[in-house]
């Protein structure tokens, strides 16, 4: 079953405590980032629009990054889809940096080799995939959930139908629902 992260942009404050419990959790050295809040800017004056955004790995169903190792230290697991890097077989080219279109792979400037998020799952610290990863168990606001891909997307047909239902300056915006059942897979929240 293939975990990941949701993001609600709309309830991110830019505090960092994301950043910092990551840092902490996975004992990440001074310099990498994991987890890094960026704010987003769009528009010319006076029509700015800006948001943030939380980025992190995405371990992405089909990892660029796996593709690009000439080594083959990047693998994705089979039993919960959390791309992983093997250390000890890293040999620092930064091809996977080059290959991922969210900057999430990180060279580091002790070891020089590549680091990134592995939903806190670093040996000797291993979090219980029911468990929140560190970044979303501090996030004041809960901006960032983690679990399987089909309890992200129940909760975010959850948060589409109450936005729809309540019509908040929604003028002319349909009221339809499209089901992820066949990206992300049946509803198994039991709800």
């Amino acid at each position: 079953m293939q975990h990941g992260f949701y993001f609600d942009m709309d309830l991110c404050v830019k505090c960092h405590a994301c950043e910092i419990a990551c840092k902490t959790w996975n004992e990440v050295e001074a310099g990498p980032r994991w987890r890094e809040v960026v704010k987003v800017e769009s528009g010319t004056y006076p029509n700015v629009k800006a948001m943030n955004v939380s980025m992190a790995c995405m371990h992405c169903g089909d990892a660029p990054c796996q593709k690009a190792c000439p080594v083959s230290a990047i693998t994705k697991r089979a039993e919960d889809g959390i791309v992983v890097v093997d250390q000890n077989t890293c040999i620092g080219c930064g091809f996977c940096v080059w290959a991922c279109p969210f900057n999430a792979p990180q060279l580091t400037s002790v070891a020089g080799k590549m680091q990134k998020c592995n939903f806190c799952q670093t040996p000797g610290t291993e979090r219980p995939l029911d468990m929140p990863r560190a970044c979303e168990e501090v996030c004041p606001t809960g901006a960032i959930k983690s679990g399987s891909l089909a309890k992200l997307a129940q909760q975010n047909r959850e948060k589409t139908a109450r936005r729809l239902g309540a019509n908040k300056g929604m003028s002319g915006f349909p009221s339809v629902v499209l089901d992820a059942q066949s990206t992300f897979g049946p509803d198994t929240s039991g709800k």
